[in-house]
């Protein structure tokens, strides 16, 4: 049964590699969500069930159930997987993923929920952006 990593936003699946790097088992299926670093399918509105659906397709190639993980957003979709497709499942586990109606949303959080600036937001993520603003936290 293979273990399936599911990344939260604005990450892509290379967010695992650290943890792969020590896991002893080699059947972990790690993708991008679409828009994350992966093409978006055609007519794609990037909702939420948009996303379940697209890793319930994922999962159903899989051809087994899987042990699955999901992180920040990437655990609210796995989340909704396993309530909707459960014989998809062997496991579970989620982190970093609230689902509190009184949770308070970082600041980067509340932008990319609102329309047009979460946009605005994510196209100005390019990677020279990142350094720049990476560049006091590295000693530079």
């Amino acid at each position: 049964m293979p273990a399936f990593f599911v990344h939260g936003v604005p990450d892509t699946a290379t967010m695992w590699d650290g943890l792969r790097s020590h896991l002893t088992r080699t059947d972990v299926i790690a993708p991008n969500l679409p828009g994350f670093d992966a093409p978006l399918p055609a007519g794609w509105g990037a909702t939420k069930e948009e996303y379940v659906d697209w890793v319930i397709g994922e999962v159903e190639k899989v051809g087994e159930p899987v042990d699955l993980v999901g992180h920040d957003w990437g655990s609210i979709i796995v989340l909704r997987v396993t309530s909707v497709r459960p014989d998809l499942v062997r496991t579970l586990a989620c982190g970093n993923g609230p689902i509190d109606r009184e949770y308070k949303w970082h600041d980067m959080a509340v932008m990319w929920q609102t329309p047009d600036v979460g946009e605005q937001v994510m196209e100005a993520m390019t990677p020279e952006a990142i350094q720049v603003a990476l560049a006091p936290e590295m000693g530079e």
